[in-house]
């Protein structure tokens, strides 16, 4: 029984980061589309130094290296995904 509880609560974590993808996704689109308007690249190496920084912050020590190629997995699909779209 215990595994299965571990399982419906790794099923909600799961369904909650998705929520948070997408919208992450739509934002980070939105927010290349008014760079574009603005004559700017889509890629910005210092803000996403940033986001990789407080990733790594704001993680526990063991789980930095992971949470920061989580973060630049993230950013890699964002970009890919305005490009789909755009």
């Amino acid at each position: 029984m215990a595994t299965d509880n571990l399982r419906n609560e790794i099923d909600a974590v799961y369904s909650e980061i998705l929520s948070l993808f997408v919208k992450s996704m739509e934002l980070s689109c939105e927010l290349g589309r008014e760079k574009a308007k603005d004559g700017k690249t889509l890629a910005d190496r210092k803000r996403e130094e940033e986001i990789l920084e407080k990733a790594a912050e704001n993680s526990p020590q063991n789980m930095q290296n992971y949470s920061i190629e989580l973060f630049r997995e993230i950013i890699k699909l964002s970009k890919q995904y305005y490009e789909d779209v755009k």
